[in-house]
């Protein structure tokens, strides 16, 4: 159902501006659902009136871009709800987030077509990396819908300098800002010097959807090879079990064999979140997803002041320094990945350094109230545009 975030100026102020914020909510737990959750409870609100269309499915991560009957039928209930809401509550700006699939795109036209027609200001946003790449290989017609919709939106966001390329050719390249991701500071303004008192270097923690191409199949081999040389560190991989595939990959390491060396604790959110990155010492999280555009839990783990071994995906080096606030690995290397994690824990100084310049990395350039800055100007700019 959709929903209005923040009421109507004081006497004598001037209007908002009106932003009709297309997404889903968690449950469940992914970048889009995060993402949309962060534009409505931000500072945003006090700046713009923010109108919600909810395109939740509460069914669960199995069936994000399916083709089935449920899925159809939400995208034409979401495309009506949406043609209300540009009717009756007339905004200044539609805010659409673009899916980087055929499907989900196909789904977006029933926003863009409306928008277009109506002559609203779009604001459209590219949460990951593969945008380039679905143009490139899909079919003509879904290739000429992408560049109907794209001509003339005011402004597109993409989450990281070197994901410009991704938008070449369909939106001039004074319309493209760019806007990495920030999250919430959950661990009381603690300074960068301080994060890592106390650690013990005995835990590893992954955070994120349990899918192969996440890279969570890879922490589980470096993971078994560790073991042998250092047996007391535990290994956590918290996040939902995505496939049948997923679970098959975690099936050997949920024995009796690794009980309390590798857990599986299910989806974190909230305080449990973030003590769980409070008591690592650090955070893996090799990702070949090619989607992956900017990851959230990687802001997270870098908020707790944590080193990252990741690999460069995506925006990811625009995140994670190799050799400074973590190490960047091939994509797909256990052994690679089982070395860093050695080098990390053996070494209380290089972990401490990292941990602290990972924390301060955060604070200068991926706090919410920062990403709420540069997502106020875009939209400021997509009104002012002409």
């Amino acid at each position: 159902m959709s929903r209005v975030r923040g009421g109507p100026g004081g006497a004598g102020t001037a209007r908002r501006p009106k932003v009709l914020v297309i997404g889903p909510t968690p449950p469940p737990y992914h970048g889009g659902s995060v993402a949309t959750e962060y534009v409505l409870n931000s500072s945003l609100r006090d700046g713009f009136e923010l109108i919600h269309l909810d395109t939740s499915d509460r069914r669960g991560l199995e069936n994000a871009g399916r083709f089935d009957l449920t899925n159809v039928a939400l995208a034409f209930v979401h495309g009506a709800r949406f043609v209300r809401l540009l009717l009756a509550r007339r905004p200044d700006v539609v805010y659409i987030p673009v899916a980087q699939n055929r499907l989900g795109f196909w789904r977006d036209f029933l926003f863009f077509l409306p928008s277009r027609l109506l002559g609203k200001r779009i604001v459209v946003h590219v949460h990951g990396g593969h945008f380039g790449e679905f143009y490139a290989r899909t079919d003509p017609l879904t290739r000429w819908l992408v560049r109907w919709s794209l001509r003339g939106v005011r402004r597109a966001i993409v989450l990281g300098e070197r994901l410009r390329p991704i938008l070449d050719g369909l939106v001039p390249p004074d319309r493209i800002a760019v806007v990495p991701n920030g999250v919430a500071d959950e661990h009381g303004g603690v300074p960068p010097e301080a994060i890592g008192a106390g650690r013990s270097g005995r835990r590893v923690v992954y955070l994120g959807t349990l899918t192969r191409t996440k890279g969570f199949g890879v922490v589980l081999e470096a993971a078994g090879r560790l073991l042998e040389e250092l047996p007391d560190v535990e290994y956590v991989l918290a996040g939902e079990l995505h496939d049948g595939e997923a679970r098959s990959i975690a099936a050997p390491y949920r024995t009796e064999r690794y009980r309390d060396r590798i857990t599986f604790p299910g989806v974190v959110a909230g305080r449990e979140k973030a003590e769980l990155l409070r008591g690592a010492d650090v955070f893996v999280f090799p990702s070949f997803y090619p989607y992956e555009g900017h990851p959230y839990v990687i802001l997270e783990a870098m908020a707790a002041g944590l080193p990252v071994v990741t690999t460069a995906h995506g925006a990811i080096p625009e995140m994670v320094t190799d050799g400074k606030n973590g190490y960047l690995v091939p994509q797909r290397d256990p052994d690679a990945l089982a070395g860093r994690i050695r080098e990390l824990l053996e070494d209380d100084g290089l972990r401490t350094r990292m941990a602290a310049a990972s924390r301060r990395r955060y604070l200068e350039s991926f706090t919410v109230e920062r990403w709420a800055e540069r997502m106020a100007a875009v939209f400021r700019a997509a009104v002012d545009a002409r």
